[in-house]
């Protein structure tokens, strides 16, 4: 028995080039799907939202007061006296984006939580909450007046507002858009509220023993 008959006919030089060339084709090709996998996972990663925090001071939107909150007397107009209501949570401190806030004032509309505003524990960080924020949902709608900046950033339904003067105490607010402005639009419009604007709020609050 020759060996060509034990191993099989020789293949000839033209079919070990075909079968070569038909080997680099398939790493050619598979080298493109994976560049190209790893593009788009690499473009989706980057064009993803941010998500956001999921609860503020241990409550999500929506949920109710708990037992623990200190419920703070605010004079407010009768159209919403009996529908808005503010607490604080003494010592309690959170953590938001890497900042910390201390001093939360959370507000409840019709007994669902919808809104907290809070101090920066460091007022230095207002530069680098600011640059976070910006980062993650964009440049903000900004207006200065007195010292005093005001950033407003939007992410769906969620408002995150960042109030300070330089050097001075800064606070952030986030609330939750379509309550908030279901709470402007019941504000009496002859006390000259905007949506928004010049509602009674937790600057005015009193501890209700």
């Amino acid at each position: 028995m020759t060996a060509q008959n034990l191993f099989g006919a020789r293949p000839s030089p033209g079919s070990v080039a075909a079968n070569s060339l038909r080997r680099r084709s398939g790493w050619v090709v598979a080298g493109v799907v994976c560049f190209l996998t790893v593009g788009w996972l690499a473009l989706a990663a980057c064009s993803r939202v941010p998500e956001l925090p999921q609860r503020y001071f241990g409550l999500a939107f929506g949920d109710a007061p708990p037992a623990d909150l200190l419920r703070q007397s605010v004079p407010l107009p009768e159209a919403v006296s009996k529908k808005l209501v503010y607490f604080t949570a003494p010592d309690r401190p959170a953590t938001l984006w890497d900042t910390v806030l201390v001093e939360p004032v959370l507000a409840f509309y019709e007994g669902r939580f919808f809104s907290v505003d809070a101090a920066l524990s460091d007022a230095t960080g207002v530069s680098g909450l600011e640059t976070r924020l910006t980062r993650d949902f964009g440049p903000p709608h900004c207006r200065e007046s007195t010292g005093q900046k005001t950033c407003l950033w939007q992410a769906g339904a969620v408002e995150m507002v960042l109030e300070g003067r330089p050097g001075g105490a800064a606070r952030l607010m986030v609330r939750h858009g379509p309550t908030t402005a279901a709470v402007a639009a019941a504000l009496p419009r002859e006390a000259g509220n905007g949506p928004g604007e010049g509602s009674p709020g937790p600057a005015d609050a009193e501890d209700v023993r």
